[in-house]
């Protein structure tokens, strides 16, 4: 009897420990909702907060948020690269025309209330046929704002012409590496906004434009595997400059569903430091007043009660040097079709 009496409490005692630890293990499984809603609600107090008080510095008779917190997005994105350079060799005036290959990638993105995370794919990389590279980062405020572009293009090829001679620039012959920041200051940011045409995160309720200033940064390097006179050895052209501008944006609203953007920004080249390399030895660019760069912008979006579709694009040209000696003209370009959902 005792035996008896000893087995039924050594089984009533792992069946309380049993319990026990169940009920451990479900304490653990159920907090991990608890913390993921309580960051996500410190993340919604934020952005209320932020939202507040951006609301407090724009006129809602212009601009509104978007009501919606998430929004999902389809992109099919285009860009290029073209270079026109112009010169004297040995006496005899020369021009150079190259264009990068076409680049073309599907990206998906998801923004929530504005922070947004997005991925490319890019079929010709798959394939092994595109060897260029290419990064952009896009920050718009209805303030101020910037486009971040870092470019490795090696696959340009074109003509060169002129006194020298006319033959063909195959692909491998130039390559460029370039980083260009570019960056815009809006004085009526509470009745434009340039997030509305880019980002879809602000409605533009009226049309409004506004004067802009422009800051431009390039930094990097041309190289080539020969010379004007397509015999002589290699060259490196260094470019390191700065432009200040200042220019004008517009947004169009028609019919309240509809909104055209349009923008230009031209700016001056007021710091330059680039060099030459060449096999006699190394040099400073030619100068000659002006040297310029210019960004346009221009976007088309359509609201419907929960989709958006629309196009994006950002042009940039440059044009450093002096004609008469050696001219380099750098023009850069992103389109962007896109799709999205409002959730």
């Amino acid at each position: 009897m005792r035996t008896i009496a000893l087995a039924v409490l050594a089984v009533l005692c792992v069946a309380s420990v049993r319990a026990s630890v169940a009920a451990d293990t479900l304490g653990r499984d159920g907090g991990l909702p608890v913390r993921v809603g309580r960051v996500r609600h410190a993340i919604d107090s934020m952005l209320n907060r932020r939202d507040t008080r951006d609301s407090a510095r724009v006129d809602t008779t212009y601009l509104r948020r978007a009501p919606e917190r998430l929004r999902l997005k389809v992109r099919i994105n285009c860009s290029g690269s073209d270079i026109d350079t112009r010169g004297v060799y040995g006496g005899a005036p020369y021009e150079a025309r190259l264009e990068a290959k076409l680049r073309t990638t599907l990206s998906f993105g998801a923004s929530y209330r504005g922070l947004s995370v997005g991925v490319a794919l890019n079929p010709a990389k798959l394939t092994g046929e595109d060897r260029d590279y290419e990064l952009n980062l896009n920050a718009y405020g209805n303030r101020c704002g910037a486009d971040v572009i870092l470019q490795s293009s090696k696959t340009y090829e074109g003509t060169l012409g002129g006194g020298v001679g006319d033959r063909d620039v195959p692909v491998g012959s130039v390559s460029q590496d370039m980083l260009t920041v570019n960056a815009y200051y809006v004085f009526s940011g509470r009745r434009f906004s340039f997030p509305a045409a880019f980002t879809q995160s602000w409605l533009q309720l009226r049309s409004s434009g506004s004067f802009m200033l422009g800051l431009t940064l390039m930094g990097g390097r041309l190289k080539s595997a020969q010379g004007a006179d397509g015999l002589s050895g290699k060259r490196t052209l260094g470019i390191i400059c700065a432009g200040i501008g200042a220019g004008y944006g517009y947004n169009w609203v028609v019919g309240g569903k509809w909104l055209l953007h349009l923008s230009t920004l031209p700016e001056l080249v007021v710091f330059s430091r680039s060099r030459l390399t060449t096999p006699a030895g190394r040099e400073k660019m030619p100068y000659r007043f002006p040297n310029v760069i210019a960004v346009g912008r221009m976007a088309v979006v359509r609201h419907f009660d929960r989709y958006f579709v629309g196009m994006t694009a950002v042009v940039n040209t440059s044009h450093l040097g002096d004609s008469r000696q050696l001219s380099v003209g750098n023009t850069k370009w992103r389109a962007r079709m896109f799709v999205g959902v409002k959730l």
